[in-house]
């Protein structure tokens, strides 16, 4: 039998994630300790008194370290991946752990990944949510019926039943208006700081 890793994406992080681990495990430890960035990565993963892990330039940052010091306790103990795979952010973490890049290397990779988001985001009112239970097709009409207020665009196929639309705030509460129209069970929206994987991410790209 083979063991795959599969990573998460933005979206899961929460103040404190990893403080357990970094006081119990020293491989889970060096990962922050030798970490490149240009904020207090312990601060903001185990506590974050100023509220920023939800900013997408701190985001990716901390869920990397997170990724790659659980990935170092367990490879310790002789749990090694066959494959690694990760949703969006998450194909960072599944890189370092399949060997392309060290712990530093990712987690310095993302903090320039998520300053250029965040910047491509800016001045931007955006949203994300997920539309649960509704095919492609009606999602797609709410989407084009919403365009007129904004770029909206569905921009993440998780799985069937679960869709995510991204793009200006205003076109993507339209859209999941709609969406509910033509029997969306839920419209929720996503912890993120941007427009991921919308043409608006266009310059983050680019940089």
């Amino acid at each position: 039998m083979k063991l795959g890793f599969l990573f998460a994406g933005q979206g899961s992080q929460h103040a404190g994630m990893g403080a357990d681990l970094y006081e119990q495990y020293p491989a889970f430890r060096a990962v922050y300790d030798s970490a490149e960035v240009d904020f207090d990565l312990k601060e903001v993963s185990f506590t974050d008194s100023q509220g920023l892990i939800n900013q997408t330039r701190y985001t990716q940052p901390c869920m990397v370290a997170f990724a790659a010091g659980l990935t170092a306790v367990l490879r310790e103990k002789g749990i090694v991946p066959s494959v690694a795979a990760g949703l969006s952010l998450g194909e960072y973490s599944a890189l370092h752990a399949a060997g392309v890049f060290d712990a530093a290397t990712a987690v310095k990779l993302v903090a320039f990944r998520g300053k250029a988001m965040e910047e491509a985001a800016a001045g931007r009112e955006s949203a994300m949510m997920a539309v649960l239970n509704l095919d492609r097709a009606p999602l797609q009409d709410a989407c084009d019926a919403a365009s007129d207020l904004g770029c909206v665009v569905i921009c993440n196929y998780n799985c069937p039943g679960q869709l995510v639309i991204g793009g200006e705030k205003a076109a993507v509460e339209k859209a999941a208006a709609l969406a509910k129209e033509k029997g969306a069970r839920r419209c929720l929206p996503r912890k993120v700081s941007g427009p991921f994987h919308t043409p608006l991410m266009a310059p983050a790209g680019d940089a």
